[in-house]
């Protein structure tokens, strides 16, 4: 069924894709004219924008469309986690789950958009999934030795399919709507033992995952605040928001081994499993500076912050829910054809 629904959404993206492709230009025809004596001629209709890279001995004229990629590195950060005890043997080995800071990881964060002079469709995708951050502490208690280890790690993926629209002949901003998926995915496993002389012992491990499904509609508006896009240096930015259902899946193993002497550890384990649905809100705001080399080839450097609620993560309580922010550095190229 996964698999399925994957093929859907790709296959609509494509359908997309071609009728906006295929869509023949817009064209009428002016009333018939007469010559004294003669039949009725009838007058093709001239395009209502020439291109200004119109070949002026042949006639023929650029495409009225045009098809922009963009490709940025990005730098995020992940805010810190709520305060809260992670692991505890005796009141002296201890691990907080601000220990577990995940800070900064790089992504990339591409677009490929299609568009006329008036409306255009564009697909993006953000990816992050390098966050990874531990901790381990240890102490000895008379003839005891403790031990505690914690390992937090976090994926994000994007996926948008967005319809712009220009009401202005002049380009300078946008509105647009659309379809976004967002997934982020948390593991945390944690580890604690106990050995006496090597003599006899236990160690119990807790492995909690969060995964948090959100897909929705989205609004927002992009516009050109300075400067021209194909000139020298400009300044652009964007906003967008939109409601999402978060499907949330959360699983938890723990395993527990206990050891004497020589003879084979004893094992135990147990599992569980927690699923719901929440409604969550998701904010987006992008600003950028650009320096035009071209017309066509634009460097762009910014800074992104993403706003998510209503999401599941480990280092929390199993039944509730936190808001988490991203937010960095952008820098990339642009180019059109």
């Amino acid at each position: 069924m996964k698999n399925f629904k994957e093929f859907v959404i790709i296959s609509f993206i494509f359908l997309l894709l071609s009728l906006f492709v295929s869509l023949p230009p817009l064209a009428s025809a002016e009333p018939l004219a007469t010559e004294s004596g003669t039949a009725p001629v009838l007058v093709a209709a001239q395009e209502a924008i020439i291109p200004l890279s119109a070949n002026a001995a042949t006639g023929a004229s650029e495409s009225p469309y045009t098809l922009t990629f963009k490709l940025a590195g990005v730098y995020l950060h992940r805010e810190n986690n709520k305060s809260q005890g992670l692991t505890d043997i005796a009141g002296s080995v201890q691990i907080e789950a601000g220990d577990l800071d995940l800070g900064w990881a790089p992504g990339m964060d591409t677009s490929l958009m299609l568009r006329n002079q008036s409306y255009g469709i564009e697909l993006r995708y953000l990816g992050l999934h390098q966050w990874d951050e531990s901790k381990r502490d240890s102490a000895f208690m008379l003839i005891a030795l403790l031990t505690s280890s914690a390992k937090f790690k976090s994926a994000l993926h994007n996926a948008e399919l967005n319809l712009h629209w220009w009401p202005c002949t002049d380009d300078r901003y946008s509105f647009l709507m659309g379809f976004r998926w967002l997934r982020l995915r948390d593991r945390l496993s944690v580890l604690e033992g106990t050995d006496i002389l090597g003599i006899l012992g236990t160690y119990e491990g807790t492995s909690l995952s969060c995964r948090n499904d959100l897909w929705g509609g989205q609004v927002g508006v992009e516009g050109l605040l300075f400067g021209k896009r194909d000139q020298g240096f400009s300044i652009d930015g964007g906003v967008k928001a939109g409601i999402f259902a978060n499907q949330i899946r959360n699983n938890a193993l723990e395993e527990e081994t206990f050891y004497i002497l020589a003879f084979p550890p004893l094992y135990d384990s147990n599992s569980d499993s927690w699923n719901r649905t929440k409604t969550a809100f998701l904010s987006e705001v992008v600003l950028n500076a650009n320096y035009a080399f071209t017309k066509n080839i634009a460097m762009t450097v910014g800074y992104q912050f993403l706003y998510v609620n209503k999401v599941a993560v480990p280092v929390n309580d199993w039944a509730s829910t936190q808001s988490v922010i991203f937010h960095g550095g952008r820098l990339g190229l642009n180019v059109a054809f």
